[in-house]
This record gives structure tokens, sequence and C-alpha cells, in this order.
């Protein structure tokens, strides 16, 4: 298996809780250049990002020129290059792009992770599965101005969650559904208020601490504080709170008789389970869009927000954030004053003056969640998947979407779905068929973008406009 960067172990004091998290660390890129069959493979092989202009030409992607070879219509074999041969070096490419993993645990259940990034330094999705003895625990989070929440709640909050379960269970004696519930909603908001209040904390007076006063205005005095240098422990723990992230969080019982999923912001939860045909299936949506595109969150802040108008613009928060639910993002969560004279030198700041003074009622971003439970069976699929993905679909209904993504999960090619056969057509590309050993994470990924499509393929290795990362975790039982 080809792993770029090898998802990171992270190890707790409990020997039975295992966990592992993917990151990507970005490689340089090579220049454009054309090659001669054999060295045009030993290129794209060692290179990590490929120029793909040699993709491009109007005539054909398979058109291509040597640097001193004669143009079309001519006898040359470097005019044509053996299909394989491209469809080969694509995907030595596409690998350096996405990161991925596949493991067997929590009694043979299989869990495929990948993450491929676009056009950004770095990939601001992280995923990461954490299993102990009282079930597990599968999350995505999709960051936004960096990755850096993204990445540090992918590490700190999955055990957080395991370990206040386990607590409710022995303090209240509760039922197991009442202990997750409880521990999932009280769990996060709590995380995110921690994330904010280790800030306030390094201040002298803390809560005390009057943000109005003028001598805050002067950037050298919040520095003196919380450090000069975005290394800094202090600076980078005020980073957490000034980014943001959205979190999908599943926990499954060990038992494998429930699951528990909730939700922050606009990544998507699929669960598929066969019918009692045992040949067709039923895809549920386990999570709930956060953003601007579901009315009844719009209702909900605009009612938070009276008589702000400028509350939603363009579907967005304050005409610049287009979740209404995450982590982080304390610019818009704190009084005035402590945003603009603290937070905003937490630089780079994620919002300008101009949105900070519209901030007058905050909360603007809620940190509660949502959560869903369904029962199991074995033999189920779980898909979490970043909204990039969900971007890729946009011309598919929620139906077709959500059907599409568990059928390309599938391990085997049979047609489970009735509208199978017309997806081809609104993908614009053919899908690649599941393979004995193949990673159904990225699989999906590379179905939903390109397929079998050598040219589309070209384009999401080396994007000629902005993609959004995309990230698939998929659970198998």
């Amino acid at each position: 298996m080809l792993r770029q960067a090898e998802p990171s172990v992270l190890r707790h004091e409990d020997p039975s809780k295992k966990t592992k998290s993917l990151s990507f660390s970005r490689k340089g890129s090579m220049g454009g250049r054309f090659y001669h069959n054999d060295e045009f493979k030993e290129s794209l092989l060692e290179a990590a990002t490929i120029d793909i202009m040699v993709f491009r030409f109007q005539c054909s992607y398979l058109d291509f020129l040597a640097p001193a070879g004669p143009r079309a219509g001519t006898n040359s074999t470097l005019r044509f290059m053996d299909q394989q041969l491209i469809m080969e070096s694509l995907n030595a490419a596409f690998s350096r792009k996405c990161i991925k993993s596949l493991d067997i645990c929590f009694d043979n259940a299989r869990i495929s992770q990948a993450g491929f990034q676009a056009k950004k330094s770095v990939n601001e999705d992280k995923t990461v599965f954490l299993e102990s003895q009282l079930g597990l625990i599968v999350a995505l989070f999709d960051g936004h101005h960096s990755d850096e929440l993204a990445d540090y709640a992918s590490k700190t909050l999955p055990p957080l969650l395991l370990e206040r379960i386990q607590k409710t269970l022995f303090e209240k004696g509760c039922t197991l559904d009442e202990a997750v519930v409880t521990s999932f909603i009280q769990g996060i908001e709590e995380y995110d208020r921690w994330l904010i209040q280790g800030v306030i904390d390094e201040f002298p007076q803390k809560d005390q601490t009057d943000w109005s006063d003028p001598f805050w205005e002067d950037e050298r005095e919040v520095f003196s504080v919380l450090g000069w240098l975005k290394e800094h422990p202090k600076f980078q723990r005020a980073r957490y709170a000034v980014v943001g992230t959205t979190a999908l969080i599943a926990f499954i019982d060990r038992a494998k008789e429930n699951v528990w999923v909730a939700s922050l912001g606009d990544s998507d939860a699929f669960l598929g389970q066969k019918r009692e045909d045992g040949v067709n299936w039923e895809v549920t949506c386990l999570s709930d869009y956060h953003n601007g595109q579901n009315p009844d969150e719009l209702e909900r802040v605009q009612r938070e927000h009276p008589g702000e108008p400028q509350v939603i613009q363009y579907g967005r928060i304050l005409s610049c954030l287009a979740v209404t639910r995450a982590l982080g993002n304390h610019q818009l969560k704190t009084p005035y004053h402590f945003a603009k004279n603290i937070l905003r030198f937490i630089w780079p700041s994620p919002f300008p003056m101009e949105v900070l003074d519209n901030c007058t009622t905050p909360p603007y971003i809620s940190a509660t969640a949502v959560v869903r439970r369904h029962s199991l069976k074995l033999g189920d699929i779980l898909v979490l998947s970043s909204d990039g993905l969900a971007y890729e679909l946009r011309n598919f209904d929620e139906d077709n979407k959500k059907n599409l993504i568990i059928s390309f999960s599938m391990n085997s090619n049979v047609d489970s779905f009735p509208e199978n056969a017309s997806w081809s057509e609104k993908l614009g590309h053919q899908y690649i068929l599941a393979q004995d050993g193949d990673n159904p994470a990225e699989r999906v990924i590379k179905n939903v973008c390109f397929g079998t499509d050598l040219e589309k393929m070209a384009e999401a290795v080396n994007p000629s406009e902005e993609w959004d990362d995309i990230s698939v975790l998929v659970l198998q039982l």
C-alpha cells in the first residue's frame, strides 16, 4: 500500500485504545516538459505532482510531442503513448496527493480512509478512528481557514468523548443511549469553550480582564502575553480558537447494534443496509447540514439575532462563513472587544475588521451538535465524507447522491440500486469497478471525480482552478 505520509497512531494510557488518523505533507512539483516514453514514466513516478500540459492539447490527450520530434501526421512512435502507461503515471501522481490507509479492527470490521488534497498548500481535512473496550469512534474534521484546529481536534476530541461516555455510564447509571447523546452534545460544547478559555486564562486577570481597555489596542501587549511567534505554544493554542473546523463524529457500540452520529457543519454521514430481499440496499442520512443551504438553520440564526439583516448575506454568516455550526471561530462567538482587541491579532485573522464590527450580539456560530441514532446489523456500511465530495456531486439530488456514495464504497460490483445505470451519464464518465484489496474510500473519491476518464484525472491531479479537499472514511461492519 502506497502511503506518502504514515497515519499517526495516538497512544493513550489505556492500551486497549487504538487511534489512527490521516495527515498529509506536500512535496515539491516538477516543471513542465515533454518526455520520451521511458523518461516520461520514470519522471512521473518520481515527482510529487506533474505538469499536465501534455494532457491539454486540443487534438487529444493522447497526442504528445517530443522536445525535437515531428508534429502529428508522421509515423513517430512518440506521437501516441500507450493508454495504460498514461493511467499508471496519473495513478502515481494521484497517489502523491491522496493519503490513504486500510485497517482491520473492531472485531474484523474494515476501515478505509482517504484524503485528496486540493489546490492548497495542505489538506485541511482530517479523518480518524479510535477503538476502546466500550466501542469505536470514527470521525471527520473539515477545517476552514487552516488545518490547525482540524488536526488538533482529530487527535484530542475523540478520546475525550470516549472517556466522557464511560464516566457518564458509571456515575449516572443511565442507558448507553443517554450516555452517548449527553456526552456528545455536552462534551463537544465544553471542548469548544475550553479552546477559548485557554486563551483567556493566559491573561493576568483572566475572565475579569477589561477587554475594552485601550491598553489592549496595542498589539504588542497581546503578543507579550501570547508570544511573538506563530510557533509559540501559547500563540498556537490561540490559533485553535481563532480558526475553525466542522466535526462529524460517529460512535458504534461494542455489540455493533447501534450507531450515533454527532454533526457540526456540512459533512455527510450515510448508512447503507441491505434490505430484506438480500439484494437491494437502503441508505439513510445520519448527518445534518449546518450551512446556508438549510432553511431551518438560516431561520434559527435570524431568530437568535433579530434586527440584524446583515447576519445572513449570500447564504453565509456575516457574508463570510458558510457553516452555521463549528468548532473554533471564536471571533464570531466572543464579545466584541475581545474579538477586536485580542483575537484579531492572532494572525492571520480569518475575518477582517468590517466583519468584526458587525458582531454586536455574539455568538453567531453554534457548537451544539445534532445527534442521530440508528440500529446496525452485520454487513452495514457507514461512510463519512467532507463537503468537497458533495460539491462534486452537486448535480445529483440527495437520494441519488447517498445511493451512489454507498454503491461506490461496496466491495462488489453488484448493481444494487435501480438508478445505477444512469450514474455514468450524470457523472460524465465511466466509473472504476471494485477490485480485491483496493481501498474503498479512495475508490469513492476516484469514481466521483474522474472514474476512468484520463483527461478528468489529469485535471484533478493538477487542477487549473480551485478545488476543495475531499476526504472519505468507509466503515464496513
